[in-house]
């Protein structure tokens, strides 16, 4: 994405780790492509329980959110049993939305496996755009060491 930094260039503070499963695998032995999108949700679904941003079944408590964008490199492929760590980290926060960076990479060899970001947008009971809150950002701010992004 253009005005994006490198995530290979990018600090990350946080990794989580999931264990390939075979049903996640495909014809060839590798994992299925899709199946990264749920490997990158897991990641930040962890990030946001790390910071105490969850509540209930709602993975972050001060407000809704939806994808608008989600995009992924891949670079070599994961097959079944492999230990994948998923290093998570809020790269911007805009006025109402927010981009996650991802890289996976494997465990074992520290080998990069794919890398890519999320961007979600905030959203209010209308399901129009609101505002990301200030406590909210404090929190990402206060974690990665300064404000990330606009």
């Amino acid at each position: 994405m253009p005005g994006q930094p490198a995530v290979d260039d990018e600090v990350f503070h946080f990794s989580t780790e999931v264990r390939v499963r075979l049903p996640e695998t495909d014809a060839m032995g590798v994992v299925f492509h899709g199946n990264y999108f749920t490997y990158l949700e897991v990641g930040r679904v962890d990030y946001l329980l790390n910071l105490g941003l969850t509540e209930g079944n709602r993975p972050i408590r001060d407000f809704d959110n939806v994808v608008v964008a989600a995009h992924l490199d891949f670079r070599s492929p994961a097959r079944l049993h492999d230990v994948l760590r998923i290093d998570v980290r809020v790269r911007e926060i805009r006025r109402s939305s927010l981009t996650f960076a991802f890289r996976i990479r494997d465990r074992r060899t520290n080998r990069l496996v794919a890398k890519g970001y999320t961007v979600h947008c905030a959203i209010d009971d209308r399901f129009q755009p609101m505002a990301v809150p200030a406590p909210f950002r404090q929190v990402i701010e206060g974690f990665e060491g300064s404000a990330p992004g606009v």
